[in-house]
């Protein structure tokens, strides 16, 4: 047996009733669970993902809870050791913390019309996903469906036909716990793939890693980039704000309808029509932001096989249609992207990584110092922070002050009497108001915020061994 698989039963590993105690000690009650359903479904039907105000959490339902070690060592809210993960799934470590491990870097989109209409964005994942399936690659790819259970939430399933995958299309803002399917990957007779926000990725990664076979069951692994995710508690005061006040009105949700880059859409039994460009919706953003993206260092997915963003560059917004910025990890996914190409499935035009990169300077930033700042002024506390194995040497002390102002509109955000008071400003105003206030900020803190991102220094080090030290910029290695 590898040394790196886990014993999910036998007498050396701890009572597995404690698993669940250590979890709701460690990760849950002090707010570090990321909602990725990894320990759901690792429980034999002993827990289910519960509604809670800040995200869905995993409860008892009346059955003894016998979790093994596993469910404990994959969690992501208490982080997981990336450098390890990255060498267990590329053979190597990053020459880039910023990106992760990078074969090629990609602009481009489908070539089908309709796929790419209904993307979020340029429509890859999606094609890639019905390539797959029509090539017989695989037999089924785990995806989100929105307007299921009910209009307004969104579950995961396991696609298993080109209509399920065009149905699941488009991106969800809120938290979805894909993993609690593992039970169900398990059994399902094929191969799969697994579209993932970072975190469920990095668990899915070292399940694969311990030999789960649910997770042994993926050959291609899929992401989207991954900035900022927002409670569901966020479309219940944006319909509030709008004069609905009962769930039970909506009977559909689009989080990114229409041309790109896309507007929500809520549709009512009334027929009433709510429409909101994403750029307007956003302002919900510092309001009900989940704690778990606020303190994630992975913005592009790092541990997949193909990881696709919006492609944000004035040139390609002014075409509209939809653009995807793909970056292809492994030899798989860049063989993928090339056979699709081959058969007149994808638009690709190579860019460098520094390209791809500089369309996202602001949430790598955000990500890459921002969010070790958050969890090092959270342990000052005496709280609790994920994990990840490496972090910055420095970072200058003028990104602090960015960061305090940062921290600061998020904790006002998320009290009581902020929530209510946005939801008495109208949208047609509060919108253009935040657009314009996001953009005027970037402008202001882009010199602090690109001030040395490129040439920040990592360590690779032993957990709750490092803080970060201030100082100005940083020099030029990556590593």
């Amino acid at each position: 047996m590898p040394i790196d698989r886990i014993t999910m039963t036998g007498e050396e590993a701890p009572r597995a009733v404690d698993v669940f105690a250590r979890l709701q000690s460690e990760v849950i009650r002090p707010g570090l669970c990321t909602h990725c359903g990894t320990c759901v479904g690792l429980a034999r039907g002993a827990l289910a993902m519960a509604p809670a105000p800040e995200g869905p959490l995993p409860a008892a339902i009346g059955v003894p809870v016998a979790l093994p070690a596993l469910a404990f060592d994959a969690c992501p809210g208490k982080g997981l050791d990336y450098p390890a993960l990255a060498r267990a799934v590329f053979g190597c470590e990053p020459q880039s913390w910023l990106a992760g491990v990078v074969r090629s870097a990609y602009l481009g989109f489908a070539q089908t019309a309709e796929i790419r209409r209904r993307a979020a964005s340029g429509g890859v994942i999606t094609q890639t996903l019905v390539y797959l399936l029509e090539q017989g690659l695989v037999q089924g790819a785990v995806v989100v469906s929105q307007g299921q259970p009910r209009p307004w939430l969104a579950e995961p399933i396991i696609a298993r036909s080109v209509d399920e995958i065009l149905a699941a299309s488009q991106s969800v803002y809120a938290p979805v716990p894909v993993n609690i399917l593992l039970e169900e990957m398990a059994t399902f007779p094929g191969r799969l793939a697994y579209v993932g926000l970072p975190d469920q990725v990095a668990a899915l990664r070292r399940l694969q890693q311990a030999g789960h076979p649910g997770a042994c069951k993926v050959d291609y692994v899929l992401g989207p980039y991954v900035g900022t995710n927002m409670y569901g508690a966020a479309i219940e005061s944006y319909l509030r704000a709008n004069g609905i006040h009962d769930l039970d009105e909506v009977t559909e949700l689009r989080y990114r309808e229409g041309e790109w880059p896309g507007y929500l859409q809520v549709k009512t039994r009334a027929g009433r029509i709510l429409r909101t460009e994403k750029f307007y919706y956003n302002y919900l953003i510092p309001f009900f932001v989940t704690r778990s993206t606020l303190f994630s260092v992975d913005f592009t997915n790092e541990l997949t096989d193909l990881s696709v963003g919006d492609a944000w560059h004035p040139r390609l917004e002014t075409q509209r249609g939809g653009f995807s910025v793909m970056l292809a990890r492994t030899a798989r996914g860049e063989q993928l992207l090339h056979a699709m190409q081959a058969q007149g499935k994808v638009a690709l035009a190579a860019i460098s990584l520094d390209e791809a990169l500089a369309m996202h300077g602001h949430m790598l930033d955000f990500k890459k110092r921002g969010s070790f700042i958050r969890m090092q002024w959270r342990r000052a506390r005496g709280q609790a922070v994920p994990d990840y194995g490496y972090a910055p040497v420095q970072i200058p002390w003028a990104r602090y002050a960015v960061e305090l102002v940062i921290s600061t509109i998020f904790a006002v955000g998320r009290t009581r009497i902020a929530r209510r008071i946005v939801e008495r400003v109208p949208i047609t105003i509060l919108g253009p108001l935040f657009n314009t206030a996001r953009k005027r900020w970037k402008q202001l803190s882009k010199p602090v915020k690109r001030n040395g991102l490129a040439t920040t220094r990592f360590v690779v080090r032993p957990p709750a061994a490092y803080q970060p030290k201030t100082h100005g910029a940083q020099g030029a290695s990556h590593r």
